[in-house]
């Protein structure tokens, strides 16, 4: 089962330049470039620039699009990514042709959209190299974390270009979900890949997933919603591994057919399979519920692994 979200937040910054570091020289089979990305004015959106590379190397050219991206855009209005308190360490290379880029501390003070759009910049402009698939982001040499998960490696599919003034970033995510099957006594797992407004939290959106139900392929394969029609999500956060919802009282009318704990667990398993979560507490318009029907309720749920129907 493994817990599967490929959180893949958008893009990166670079900056400054003291101390880079890169293992051996690799050439390239072509020289790189294309793009490099910057920020709007307002921090709202990425803006491409046409580059040209003159480096040959792997590492010369990683160096080189760094160096550029430092420098302060000209015309319209462009920001670079960083500010010049965030500086750069160093940067190697992965086993999975993945660069990793080492920040200072000072990178943890980027918050919001404006972190989202400059992880991004920076996963659209260095895979642009040849022998780059992924770019990984360390500070100070431990992973980069939002909440309590890591961000991990990332490639450029991995964001999708906003061209709105809107304030928001859409990302792709890989989630795993699991719905009701056919007789409504068991659940089924289906793997979705999903583009979401990266201000909202992966706990909300695998819920909203649950909400909506399976989509045509999944009914066809026999899959089944789990949870009651007019499902609402109030509130939903997570703290300590331990993954606190609160939905509306629509969720008490279960769906004709459908074991309570196939319905309970179609959420507490989904929201399992996130790297962050290991428990969930269920509320009902703010309250804990003792059962829910003929159901006996915990205060907090643990993943089950018997009610998973394998495929044959």
């Amino acid at each position: 089962m493994g817990r599967r979200v490929i959180f893949l937040f958008t893009v990166f910054f670079l900056l400054i330049s003291t101390g880079f570091s890169g293992c051996g020289e690799e050439e390239t089979k072509e020289s790189a470039g294309g793009r490099i990305y910057f920020l709007n004015d307002a921090e709202t959106q990425l803006v491409a620039e046409g580059y040209e590379m003159k480096a040959t190397f792997r590492d010369a050219q990683v160096q080189e699009f760094v160096d550029a991206l430092a420098k302060e855009p000209e015309g319209r209005k462009l920001k670079k990514l960083l500010p010049d308190n965030v500086s750069l360490i160093n940067f190697t290379f992965g086993e999975a042709e993945q660069l990793i880029l080492n920040f200072d501390a000072n990178y943890s003070s980027l918050s919001g959209i404006t972190e989202i759009l400059v992880r991004a910049a920076l996963v659209k402009t260095f895979c642009q190299v040849d022998g780059v698939d992924y770019v990984e982001f360390y500070v100070n040499g431990i992973p980069y974390m939002i909440g309590e998960v890591p961000v991990g490696m990332m490639k450029a599919e991995d964001f999708i270009d906003n061209t709105s003034d809107e304030e928001f970033y859409t990302q792709v995510a890989n989630v795993s979900v699991y719905f009701a099957n056919e007789d409504g006594t068991a659940l089924r797992e289906s793997h979705r890949q999903v583009s979401y407004n990266t201000n909202i939290p992966m706990e909300q959106l695998v819920v909203e997933q649950l909400i909506n139900g399976p989509i045509e392929e999944e009914r066809a394969a026999g899959l089944y919603a789990a949870l009651p029609e007019g499902t609402t999500l109030s509130k939903i956060s997570t703290r300590e591994g331990v993954c606190y919802l609160d939905l509306g009282g629509k969720f008490l009318d279960k769906p004709e057919g459908v074991n309570e704990a196939v319905v309970l667990y179609s959420i507490v398993n989904s929201l399992v399979e996130l790297p962050n979560v290991n428990k969930v507490q269920i509320r009902v318009n703010g309250e804990l519920q003792k059962s829910y029907q003929s159901f006996e309720m915990p205060e907090v749920f643990e993943r089950n692994l018997d009610l998973i129907e394998t495929e044959m």
